[in-house]
């Protein structure tokens, strides 16, 4: 499954980039009426040695990061977003600046990637995140001006989008919301915003329907000063916020039109190193990742939690684990076997590691990666 992450320069965060937008859930919906379209385990980077205009694919099969068909691919834009349909159908990738768009990919044999709509964008939207639902049917994008998170319906067959609406951003008083990373549910019934200083917000959703509620519970960090810049939820409700405080876990209980969250322990932040920005969950609802950037050092962390009851964590033995330089991104891929991690390096910016027993990580290959720490990085794995 994929946890897309990126990274965008921030005026006012001059030394935060965020990580962004992966596939929401671990499996099809039950509801879902799609089939899978899709087939192999593959991972897509923006911010690779092709530059900054490109896409890289990957195989991840057999623990080593092998080419897809007809990669590197060149796009025109510098994406900001990227996400995965739940069928594996599409690849849905946003274009950072003033004049944004939404494109859509179709995912062919050997994870080639070809553009649809005659290479033009489906949608005009400035995205810092997006984000699918798990039946497969809607598409999320949370705007980068931050006042807005907009919905999109999905066409199944051709992968074309239909706005649906739009719901408004509403942030925590004296924080300043930075739109940095969305998920939804594996449930389907709720969505949650990491919005930096902002806190976070959380929507009650029906996927049946498509309906999310018009306002939002808003969650605070610690202080005004802390952020949450990175969100993920598992299987059970279990809310997941990366930030500037550490690790922080909720309960969500959503239903009838709303949505409540509660601490899930007494633990207000699990330690983390600096420039927390990324954080995935793997297949099997039983670890959480969380990377660090560690600015100051040649090379990022990433942290590893076993989950127990009602989301209380456990960190691994070795914990945290070296990965690339000013780690931006992290992503588990479509068997559970594997942690991708993405950072800044011109030789091992890309790295792929096998998931062991406790949740420790063995790296297993490397790639080069863009060492611009302006371009977005980005990152969207199949389910």
């Amino acid at each position: 499954m994929a946890l897309a992450v990126r990274r965008i320069a921030l005026p006012l965060i001059a030394t935060l980039f965020t990580a962004l937008t992966g596939c929401a859930g671990f499996f099809v919906y039950p509801g879902s009426s799609s089939t899978t379209s899709g087939s192999g385990d593959y991972a897509y980077v923006a911010n690779s040695a092709s530059g900054s205009n490109y896409i890289n694919g990957y195989s991840l099969s057999g623990g080593s990061l092998v080419a897809t068909t007809g990669s590197p691919y060149s796009l025109g834009f510098i994406p900001s977003a990227m996400v995965v349909t739940t069928n594996n159908a599409y690849l849905y990738v946003a274009s950072s600046g003033s004049a944004g768009e939404i494109y859509g990919y179709s995912i062919g044999t050997g994870g080639a990637l070809t553009i649809l709509n005659s290479s033009v964008g489906l949608e005009a939207e400035n995205s810092a995140a997006l984000d699918v639902s798990p039946d497969g049917q809607w598409l999320f994008s949370l705007n980068s001006d931050g006042l807005t998170m907009e919905e999109y319906k999905i066409n199944t067959s051709t992968g074309l989008l239909t706005a649906e609406g739009n719901y408004p951003i509403t942030g925590q008083a004296g924080g300043v919301v930075t739109p940095t990373s969305l998920k939804i549910a594996p449930s389907g019934n709720y969505i949650a915003a990491a919005l930096g200083t902002g806190g976070a917000d959380i929507f009650a959703f029906t996927t049946s329907t498509g309906v999310a509620s018009s306002s939002a519970a808003v969650l605070a960090p610690v202080s005004t000063s802390n952020g949450f810049y990175s969100v993920d939820i598992d299987s059970s409700n279990n809310l997941y916020l990366s930030g500037t405080s550490g690790l922080v876990v909720y309960t969500v209980a959503a239903g009838s039109g709303s949505a409540t969250a509660t601490l899930a322990s007494s633990t207000s932040g699990y330690t983390l190193g600096s420039g927390n920005l990324s954080t995935t969950i793997n297949t099997a609802n039983s670890y959480v990742f969380a990377g660090s950037e560690n600015s100051s050092t040649t090379s990022g962390s990433i942290y590893s939690y076993s989950i127990g009851t009602s989301g209380a964590l456990t960190a691994a033995s070795g914990s945290p684990y070296t990965g690339p330089t000013d780690v931006a991104a992290l992503g588990r891929d479509s068997t559970g076997d594997y942690l991708i991690a993405l950072g800044y390096s011109a030789t091992s910016g890309i790295q792929l590691f096998t998931i062991g027993s406790s949740g420790a990580l063995t790296l297993t290959g490397s790639a080069a990666a863009g060492n611009t720490l302006g371009i977005p990085a980005v990152l969207a794995l199949t389910h």
